[in-house]
């Protein structure tokens, strides 16, 4: 794997934990990084490659819960190009075992998005704003604080369009308003 697209999506996931907190949430990791690396390091005799171990890398990275008290698995993704969330099986799986809520972080506005999981099996790619989800209360004020964070680490400053990137038809992965 890429380190540069580990780091990167190391940084969506920080930003992410960080503007749920700034949104009033609580918000505790949960991911297999944490878990699957324990259990390899303090006891050899565990086999990864188990249908167990398959889907403990399924777990989401995150428990949230919500100042109403609600709470909800959250599994973050960073990706260029949105529609390349259609080619990761991974994600199928994690909707599958966990029903977790999907945040996508992209360099196209808008950069936080949810992306409907039940799409994703469908081999489309549908999302809203993550400001839409009133699960999260994420507001406008949060967003502006997070969304430079996104320019100056994640699209490094540069302006990036579609067509710089790549050609792809504009429904693969598409706002559920429109």
């Amino acid at each position: 794997m890429d380190p540069e697209n580990v780091i990167k999506g190391r940084i969506a996931e920080s930003l992410i934990e960080e503007l749920l907190r700034t949104s009033g949430n609580n918000v505790y990791r949960f991911g297999y990084e944490s878990i699957l690396q324990n259990l390899v390091q303090h006891d050899s005799r565990f086999d990864r490659y188990s249908k167990n171990a398959q889907q403990i890398t399924t777990i989401p990275d995150f428990v949230v819960v919500n100042s109403d008290g609600s709470n909800f698995f959250v599994e973050v993704k960073f990706r260029s190009v949105p529609e390349w969330l259609l080619r990761d099986k991974f994600l199928k799986r994690t909707k599958e075992y966990w029903q977790s809520k999907l945040i996508l972080v992209t360099i196209e506005k808008p950069y936080f998005r949810v992306v409907d999981p039940q799409s994703l099996i469908q081999n489309r790619c549908t999302f809203e704003p993550l400001e839409a989800d009133e699960d999260f209360h994420v507001t406008r004020d949060a967003l502006e604080t997070f969304e430079p964070l996104v320019e100056r680490f994640l699209v490094n400053g540069k302006a990036i369009t579609r067509s710089t990137v790549v050609q792809s038809p504009p429904q693969d992965c598409q706002d559920v308003k429109t």
